[in-house]
């Protein structure tokens, strides 16, 4: 649960808990949030022990607010203590309850200046049910519960650790005052909650009543002056596990006397900013007066720590003065250059001015100036410029304490508007991993700066930089991909003086990367297949340096592909005359460059040549017979010995098997009646096979 919700609870509850202003203010580890030791167990009761000679004190802390809400309902806890006897066995000395005060008992034992025991009374007995009435519960409903239980288990147990009252009221406290000194106690806790629903391990502490010891000391604290704040600021590490809160204490007298700063016990929650320390600030009403501080812990047993060290801080002037404004530079001539600004009533404690230089925009700056500037000056000339170098120029209001308020950098342009000569003589290569260097000849103008290096894909585009910054060599190293078809690259130089004043562009560098790429596969297009060939048409590979095609075939998916021949590079069709008929290829297409490297198969075409039919009937001739009311069919074939069946459709309608003649190479159709006629015949030779059929014929009868 995080803790920032304890403070901002506590700020509606009549100002119960003091914080300071600080992000998600939350409760410290200690008693609250002490580790769990069985972490099978969801539900454990932590239990701590302290000891003073003639008491033992107890405290304890449920690390669930289901148990907590639960032990309240049941009664509280059973506290049982046992020790050595005269034999040396254990003996119980005794068990007992401990339960939370009832409303009454807290009426009876808190006073009346106690605000906080109304607090502590609402979280043990007050209802905690954000269900709306009449209404079915919802995950938001469950969410918001589950926040507000952890919630008011941690303000409970920050109450606890900061009041002992508060800490056995609410049943978390108990002192054993039946002690002996020097003697040894072991004792027990559990909870009175239903086992079953909140099954929790019984607690155990053993303690040697050899106190009272010392107080525990509070660790050094450090001050951050600051204009009229004061920011104290101690280890978290250090004191986390010892203080659940803390008190900080002022004194206005060089530390005779102090006045603690906050009423109610001071926490911070760990986060980003506050991983590793507290941090606590303090407003004092003026700068330079010498202030005292200590910082008291509060342990989980609601004691109070030593004070820390006494620490003097004091608040610091941190308001710089009004800066000057309008400021212009202008070079003189040679080394001189003059600055102007203007700068209206000065405070009472302004010191004056002073001018800084340097070669970038974001400094460092030098002073040039030996003392501060009187205050009334507006103008000075700095008679130490350097003419070959950049300069920037601030001007700072200074005030009695060192505080500053510096303009912008203004540039100082000098008279020079000639660039460098343009760079000459440019060489280079690119090799075989897509490494670039290219080189040039140093410029020889006093006043070079570095050089750009720009390139193109292209000589006719706009050739864009390929440097960051300016180079201080003429020399330049680049690398480059070789999976591409671009094959060149193309490289100029700027020289750049002092002033940015740029030379005339080189002339154009091309460099010819080496061949890695392979060319572009070509792509089969279109086919044609017959029982004796396979005609194909493709699309060449895109690639320029394409230097011959291979085409491919193979019978099966699964064989390799074997090489059919070699063509040229701009042939676009091939005829395979070698196929037989009723039989599956499979086709590919290979380009090769003049670097030798084969581009990928083209997409496999799979054929199937058609069967080879045999020869069909030729010449087909349809006449009406002599009663002019029948059809005399004849056609022409070598072979004496075949059948066949004659085919007829009416007007149409498609051809259909109509009858049959056997050797016999004409057929008189005399089942006839008006209108259109078409006839075909197929052949069947005597070992069975089939030719396709004859020419078609029409005939009409009227």
């Amino acid at each position: 649960m995080k803790r920032a919700l304890v403070v901002l609870l506590w700020g509606t509850l009549s100002g119960a808990v003091q914080a300071q202003k600080a992000p998600n203010p939350t409760k410290p580890p200690s008693l609250t949030a002490a580790p769990v030791t069985d972490t099978s167990n969801r539900f454990q009761v932590v239990l701590l022990t302290r000891s003073y000679g003639d008491s033992i004190v107890l405290r304890w802390a449920p690390n669930n607010a289901l148990l907590f809400r639960a032990a309240v309902r049941g009664g509280g806890y059973v506290l049982t203590r046992r020790s050595l006897g005269p034999d040396r066995k254990l003996k119980t000395d005794f068990e007992q309850k401990m339960a939370p005060w009832t409303i009454d008992q807290w009426k009876q034992k808190a006073g009346p200046r106690d605000t906080l025991a109304g607090v502590c009374v609402q979280l043990l007995y007050g209802k905690n049910s954000v269900q709306r009435p009449g209404q079915p519960v919802t995950l938001d409903d469950l969410v918001q519960q589950k926040t507000q239980d952890d919630l008011r288990l941690m303000i409970g147990l920050t109450l606890a650790d900061a009041n002992a009252r508060h800490a056995e009221g609410m049943g978390l406290r108990f002192t054993d005052r039946n002690v002996q000194k020097g003697e040894v106690y072991f004792y027990t806790l559990y909870p009175l909650a239903d086992a079953k629903n909140y099954p929790t391990p019984i607690e155990k502490a053993t303690i040697v009543n050899d106190g009272p010891g010392e107080r525990p000391a509070m660790v050094p604290v450090m001050a951050d002056p600051a204009d009229r704040t004061i920011k104290l600021r101690w280890s978290r590490m250090a004191t986390q596990e010892r203080f659940s809160a803390y008190y900080i204490e002022r004194s206005d007298d060089g530390g005779r006397t102090f006045k603690r700063l906050n009423r109610r016990p001071w926490m911070q929650s760990s986060v980003a900013q506050f991983a590793t320390v507290f941090e606590y600030k303090d407003s004092v009403a003026q700068n330079y007066r010498p202030y005292q501080y200590r910082v008291i812990g509060i342990t989980p047993f609601a004691e109070l720590s030593q004070p820390s060290p006494v620490l003097t801080a004091q608040g610091i002037d941190q308001t710089p003065p009004r800066a000057a404004s309008n400021v212009t530079v202008k070079h003189k001539g040679g080394t001189e250059v003059q600055l102007s600004w203007q700068y209206g009533k000065a405070a009472g404690d302004f010191a004056g001015f002073a001018v800084g230089r340097s070669n970038a925009p974001n400094g460092p700056f030098t002073p040039v100036t030996n003392a501060l500037l009187p205050a009334g000056t507006t103008t000075f000339v700095d008679k130490n410029a350097d003419p070959y170098d950049r300069a920037y120029y601030v001007v700072v209001a200074v005030d009695t304490v060192r505080n500053a308020a510096s303009t912008p950098a203004i540039y100082c342009r000098f008279m020079d508007v000639n660039g460098p000569a343009k760079p000459k003589g440019l060489q280079g290569y690119i090799d075989s991993t897509g490494f670039v260097r290219v080189v040039w000849e140093p410029n020889t103008d006093r006043d070079v700066m570095g050089y750009t290096v720009l390139f193109a894909n292209d000589p006719t585009h706009v050739f864009t930089p390929v440097t960051s910054g300016f180079l201080a060599v003429s020399t330049f190293d680049d690398r480059t991909t070789l999976k591409t078809l671009t094959r060149k690259l193309y490289y100029r130089v700027i020289a750049w003086d002092q002033k940015h004043n740029p030379s005339p562009l080189s002339d154009i560098l091309t460099l010819t990367r080496p061949d890695k790429v392979p060319p572009a596969a070509p792509a089969i297009e279109s086919f044609a297949a017959s029982d004796s060939s396979v005609r194909i048409l493709w699309r060449v590979s895109a690639s320029d340096d394409v230097r011959e095609q291979i085409l491919l075939r193979r019978s099966e998916p699964t064989e390799r592909w074997k090489e059919l021949l070699k063509v040229p590079a701009n042939q676009y069709e091939f005829s395979d005359t070698t196929v037989k008929s009723r039989t599956t290829y499979q086709y590919a297409i290979v380009a090769v460059d003049s670097a030798g490297l084969r581009s990928a198969e083209s997409f496999p075409l799979q054929v199937r040549t058609p069967a080879t039919y045999p020869r069909a009937a030729q010449q087909l001739q349809a006449n009406l017979g002599p009663d002019q009311k029948s059809v005399v069919l004849n056609w022409k074939l070598t072979n004496d010995f075949a059948r066949y069946v004659i085919y007829r459709g009416e007007a149409g309608q498609p051809l259909r098997t109509y009858a049959a003649s056997n050797r016999s190479r004409t057929y008189t159709d005399k089942s006839m009646s008006k209108g259109w006629f078409e006839y075909a015949v197929k052949v069947i030779y005597p070992d069975g096979t089939e030719s396709g059929l004859s020419n078609r014929v029409k005939i009409e009868i009227r």
